[in-house]
């Protein structure tokens, strides 16, 4: 089996090497694609072939991933007489892994011939995860395409959950960030409360994880705050684009999200303030500048 994989970024990269253990072991090849030829260079020489285009390497596929930064980049290589629908081998699943928008995908789906199949797959986890094979990924997939490659999916994600028909992956995936990008900003509020109350905030931290208010986000992002780190493994601009995408999905499903407006327009002042460049975690910073309170343990 051919298995390609187009779009080696941070969370790419991880998982297509995954994918390329996977290949050696059990005698598939994999073909990979990205901008950059110097990360092509490093997989080839690690086994993998490269696809040199898309129009080159698709009709080669069986199996197709793509990692890509946004709907734009997945509707630039799908469309078009060198695109991905026209040149897909007859008869490939095509898993689309990047955080997107269900509108521009149902508008590749729609032009997508019957014999392709066609599955929306965001993954969750981190480029730690994508190396570590340690990812979650959230499927838009009819059971028996997920029973044919939930083992290759093994290859990258340890929590592979079918959420329903074509689309479902796409919405698990931005209602998850919903609620971390809505929580982000509350642990803000919460830890200026605590400072301007004089709390010692390492305590109130302690507090927080064992009451209700327990959950990923309390436990892992107040620590970057608290240290003035403000979380660099992750960029405020990809923050304000995943906020920018909910709020456009509640549009497109005619759902009002108050909340989610609220918190959109806080990261997009924080990445004027701030840059695109700079930690997510800068929308608590933006806050203590606000306040005159530097939120420190």
């Amino acid at each position: 089996m051919n298995i390609g994989f187009i779009g080696l970024g941070n969370m790419g990269y991880g998982m297509a090497l995954n994918l390329l253990e996977r290949c050696q072991d059990s005698g598939d090849t994999l073909i990979v694609l990205d901008i950059k030829p110097n990360v092509v260079d490093e997989l080839v020489a690690r086994g993998a072939e490269n696809g040199l285009s898309i129009a080159k390497m698709c009709p080669r596929c069986d199996v197709l991933f793509t990692s890509l930064p946004s709907s734009k980049e997945v509707n630039l290589l799908a469309f078009g007489d060198d695109g991905i629908l026209v040149n897909l081998k007859e008869g490939a699943t095509w898993f689309e892994t990047s955080t997107n928008e269900l509108s521009e995908w149902q508008k590749v789906q729609n032009e997508a011939p019957e014999h392709l199949t066609l599955v929306d797959a965001p993954v969750s986890g981190g480029a730690e995860g994508a190396l570590a094979g340690t990812l979650a990924t959230f499927l838009g997939i009819d059971e028996d395409v997920l029973v044919k490659f939930e083992s290759l999916l093994g290859a990258f994600a340890v929590r592979i959950v079918r959420m329903g028909p074509s689309g479902a992956g796409y919405v698990t995936k931005l209602a998850q960030l919903h609620l971390n990008y809505l929580v982000a900003q509350g642990i803000g509020e919460t830890l200026m409360l605590g400072a301007k109350a004089n709390l010692d905030l390492s305590v109130l931290h302690s507090v927080l994880m064992s009451s209700c208010a327990r959950s990923y986000v309390v436990e892992s992002y107040i620590p970057k705050v608290l240290d003035g780190s403000y979380d660099a493994s992750f960029a405020l601009g990809l923050a304000e684009k995943d906020m920018r995408l909910i709020t456009e999905l509640g549009q497109h499903l005619e759902v009002r999200m108050p909340l989610g407006d609220k918190v959109y327009s806080t990261y997009q002042e924080a990445t004027k303030v701030y840059g695109a460049t700079a930690p997510h975690l800068s929308i608590v910073r933006l806050m203590e500048e606000q306040h005159d309170q530097i939120l420190r343990s």
